[in-house]
Formats: structure tokens, C-alpha cells, sequence
């Protein structure tokens, strides 16, 4: 399945944007989930401050956020130090039924909201492949075709 991860991109090459930020994301190569680190049973350690601990590559179906970002004004902005890159996943869509989704790495994927007015769900995966860096009128366009205007760059 064809989803869409936004990473963060420092001296050409792509890192998490909070969890394992140091981990580099190879474009063309399968890559498996990890935890990071715990802060408890329940939470992960990030850059954030502790984070629910949902372990797994965090894409989704329409590379668009209304969450992540910079504030400028009344608006969110992607900020420039990041892309938005189109990636595979694999394996069987596993259900999950708890409020909070899996405290492990699936053994595949499943969708998850953070929020219950979230746009579009994560998927949650096991395993992920980077295909591609989207260029913004790529990312705009995917946006547009979905009914939704992209993030703003900074």
C-alpha cells in the first residue's frame, strides 16, 4: 500500500521527526519499526517530551498534517527543515480495538487516530519503504485530488 511519511531532512538525508531522530531513513531500502526509548510503560521518549508509546513507522494516505508544524500567525506551517516522502508498506492490516492502539510493533499495520477530528488516520507499520522525496507541487496536487489544501512550507 502506497502511503505518504513526513521526515525531517538535514544534510540531504531523512531522520524521524521525534522518536529515534538520529535513526537515518534510507530511501530504497525496507526498513523495520523500532520503540525507541521508554519513558514508562505507556510512553516513549521524544523530542516532544514523553509521547503514547505506539511504536511503528507513524505514515499516512494523504500527506497532510493539521498537528505538526510551525506556528505562523493563525496557521500551522510545514516547517522547511522537512519533506514529505512517498513510501510502501507491507504485511496484513492487523485490528486493534484499544482506545490507545498497540503498545508493541504490529506485525503488520492498522490505522489510528490521535484525535477524533483528525483528517486522515495513521498507519501504523512494521515495515516501511521510502520510494521517493515528494517535491511540494506533488504533495499540493495528492492534497487538491483529496480535497484538502497542503500545508503551507515555510
Amino acid at each position: 500500500m502506497i502511503t505518504y511519511k513526513l521526515l525531517r531532512i538535514r544534510n540531504g538525508r531523512l531522520f524521524p521527526l521525534f522518536v529515534e531522530t538520529d535513526r537515518e531513513m534510507k530511501i530504497g531500502e525496507w526498513l523495520e519499526a523500532g520503540i525507541g526509548e521508554k519513558a514508562d510503560d505507556t510512553h516513549v521518549k521524544s523530542k516532544l517530551g514523553p509521547l503514547s508509546l505506539r511504536p511503528g513507522f507513524h505514515s499516512t494516505l494523504v500527506p497532510f498534517t493539521d498537528w505538526i508544524g510551525k506556528r505562523d500567525g493563525d496557521r500551522l506551517v510545514q516547517r522547511k527543515d522537512t519533506v514529505w516522502c512517498e513510501c510502501e508498506i507491507d504485511g496484513d492490516q492487523v485490528k486493534v480495538q484499544n482506545r490507545y492502539g498497540l503498545r508493541t510493533i504490529p506485525d503488520g499495520w492498522y490505522f489510528f487516530k490521535t484525535r477524533p477530528m483528525q483528517p486522515f488516520p495513521w498507519i501504523i507499520s512494521k515495515r516501511i519503504f521510502i520510494r521517493c522525496i515528494l517535491k511540494p507541487e506533488e504533495v499540493e496536487s495528492i492534497c487538491r485530488w483529496n480535497g484538502i489544501e497542503a500545508q503551507p512550507v515555510e
